[in-house]
């Protein structure tokens, strides 16, 4: 199993379970049958692997946003395409151990910027601009100002979901959903659209 994509999917799979310092190199060589001769001829460093194995999995988690977008083209439902993103983000830190974030922010910088990149990219190119939309079709109230729902709310939910460190033991990725971040939406909705159609 030398293939470079297969170690990076690997690699990133047991950086988010035990974290990216626990988890060495020479654990990661003798795991995948390989020799560290085949992995550093791939990664010269442990924090290339670490940045390149991360960029593998968000660029996974991109696609699915993307192709969601692509193929349920609704422009007159923008809600349900940020109730997709929502609950495909609920289910991406559902699989990390917050220790792989807390390490990335300590140990691997430049990794963890990509990270914090893509949070971006996701809230202020395509939340805001999907909540501008319902706001112009009369679905988010004309008074809500979108830039800060998302400041204080939409790109906080990791901070929100480790805030407690069972809580998705304890609660459904539905029910964390539904009050995470569907409630939080209601309160911005017209009460036309409210009554016509109430979020799922």
């Amino acid at each position: 199993m030398g293939d470079k994509k297969d170690i990076l999917a690997y690699a990133i799979e047991n950086f988010t379970k035990f974290g990216s310092k626990r988890f060495s190199m020479d654990e990661l060589a003798k795991n995948l049958g390989i020799s560290k001769k085949t992995l550093y001829k791939h990664f010269s460093s442990k924090e290339i692997l670490v940045k390149e194995s991360l960029r593998f999995y968000l660029d996974n988690i991109r696609a699915d946003v993307d192709n969601y977008i692509i193929e349920n083209p609704n422009e007159e439902q923008p809600l349900t395409t940020v109730i997709f993103i929502y609950r495909q983000g609920l289910i991406t830190f559902q699989e990390i151990n917050p220790a792989f974030l807390y390490g990335l922010h300590k140990y691997y910088p430049e990794a963890y910027k990509i990270y914090s990149q893509l949070k971006k990219d996701i809230v202020w190119d395509i939340v805001s601009p999907l909540l501008k939309r319902a706001q112009a079709l009369g679905q988010v109230r004309k008074n809500v100002n979108v830039e800060l729902v998302c400041t204080l709310f939409l790109s906080r939910m990791e901070e929100t979901v480790y805030s407690q460190p069972n809580l998705f033991d304890e609660y459904s990725i539905h029910e964390l959903l539904e009050h995470i971040i569907i409630n939080n939406l209601r309160g911005i909705l017209t009460l036309e659209y409210l009554q016509k159609s109430p979020l799922q």
